[in-house]
């Protein structure tokens, strides 16, 4: 398909593939590696498709954040939600821990360190995270003093996850282990 062909296709559809190409430049390449160049690369157009798509790479920066907010935490929580059983909804946390695109986060958190826009929005997704696990939590168990422990413990083992070289098996074994300490805990009276 040529790229007037794909820009003729829709300027949405093109930003998603942009948008979606980056998350895996970010993931590869880290984010020294994320220019234009290689995202427009990434998805074999040139920087005419991308400026069809986007008015500036500020612009485009802007659009990728708000997609990775969307996309790996907005997304993940409404479909946690729509799980029935609180204790399956903490059960689904960990599968959803594992799902998120952690090299892409890796490199989402060294640009947050450079950009102070990046920094608000990750802090902003680490505690929606961390509300929600405790949140969850909350639902199962009856100590009060809890959830909010446990929620900081997650987060803090899947920062330390992205940011260092502990393996994915070690990482699913502490995720596992933190919801069987929750799971084991005293329940909250049912409503």
């Amino acid at each position: 398909m040529s790229e007037s062909t794909e820009i003729a296709l829709g300027a949405g559809q093109l930003r998603g593939r942009f948008l979606e190409a980056a998350m895996r430049v970010l993931a590869r390449d880290g984010y020294s590696g994320f220019k234009q160049s290689a995202v427009c690369a990434e998805i074999g157009l040139t920087t005419g498709g991308f400026y069809h798509s986007f008015p500036s790479w500020k612009d485009f920066e802007v659009a990728l954040i708000e997609h990775w907010q969307r996309a790996a935490t907005a997304d993940v929580v409404s479909d946690l939600r729509a799980i029935g059983r609180a204790e399956d909804r903490v059960v689904a946390l960990k599968a959803a821990a594992h799902t998120l695109p952690h090299c892409t986060e890796r490199a989402l958190r060294v640009w947050a360190a450079k950009d102070p826009a990046v920094a608000e929005a990750v802090e902003d997704v680490d505690q929606t995270r961390r509300a929600v696990i405790a949140e969850f939590i909350a639902d199962v168990v009856a100590d009060p003093n809890v959830p909010d422990r446990f929620a900081a413990h997650s987060i803090l083992l899947l920062v330390g996850y992205q940011c260092s070289t502990i393996n994915e098996a070690d990482f699913e074994a502490a995720m596992a282990h933190i919801v069987d300490e929750v799971l084991t805990l005293p329940r909250r009276a049912a409503n």
